[in-house]
């Protein structure tokens, strides 16, 4: 299971025009959803038996990838709600 790739700072958002956020959101989520993706596939398939540690690494790793979502969300708000303001 290979780590996420360093990613820009959400934080930065303010400064981009629209259609670089979107890019950026894009970058930022494809990672955690096609993990998740494969993750819960793993879960799913019956054709190789899971251990113990396989399905606390799977959990584990699912966890990570909501957790990155969830930030991405919450920086896309505030960039939402900066661009009404602004």
């Amino acid at each position: 299971m290979s780590d996420q790739p360093t990613r820009a700072d959400s934080q930065n958002w303010d400064h981009l025009p629209p259609e670089q956020v979107l890019e950026a959101l894009v970058y930022e989520l494809y990672h955690p959803v096609s993990m998740l993706g494969s993750q819960l596939k793993r879960l799913t398939g019956d054709d190789d038996p899971l251990s113990e540690e396989d399905y606390e690494a799977i959990f584990e790793q699912m966890d990570s990838a909501v957790r990155q979502l969830s930030k991405t969300v919450v920086h896309l708000k505030r960039y939402s709600e900066g661009q009404r303001r602004g």
